[in-house]
């Protein structure tokens, strides 16, 4: 077995693992994530195309990027995110009006349909995770969340 200049030190491994922002995100987004996909999914849905969803409903008519930007994602991943929507029926995507290399995307009636029936799966996803974590938990949750995204800028460029 080839000698490493460190030896691995298990005490460092445990730091990481109980204090790395993003070790435990990722590991409560994986969790999180099957709740919410399990409630989701008899509407033929996961929740992360739900997301886009909302984010498109909101935005009403948002370009491909500011959509991106908005659900955390950057254009390429957005817009391979949106061709099953797309195929689905429930978004559709034209270039925009002053500029045709933007492309935007709007609800179609279908994609509002499903919305509104998703929504309801989303409450019962929501309610069992405010019933495990409890109210007070889950607004920390939210306003941590919030917080990494208002102050986005500035962790992307590392100061």
């Amino acid at each position: 077995m080839p000698q490493t200049s460190e030896s691995l030190e298990l005490d460092a491994c445990r730091r990481v693992a109980s204090t790395c922002a993003y070790f435990n995100v990722r590991r409560a987004t994986r969790i999180l994530g099957e709740v919410y996909d399990r409630e989701l999914r008899p509407f033929g849905i996961a929740g992360t195309q739900f997301s886009v969803l909302v984010a498109t409903a909101l935005l009403e008519e948002p370009t491909v990027g500011r959509l991106a930007e908005v659900i955390g994602a950057d254009r390429t991943t957005m817009s391979r995110a949106l061709r099953p929507l797309e195929r689905d029926g429930w978004i559709e995507s034209a270039a925009g009006l002053t500029d045709h290399r933007e492309r935007r995307a709007r609800l179609t009636e279908a994609g509002k349909e499903r919305l509104v029936q998703a929504i309801h799966a989303w409450e019962r996803a929501q309610r069992i995770v405010a019933a495990a974590m409890g109210e007070a938990d889950l607004g920390a949750l939210l306003a941590g969340a919030r917080r990494v995204h208002a102050i986005a800028p500035r962790l992307v460029a590392g100061r």
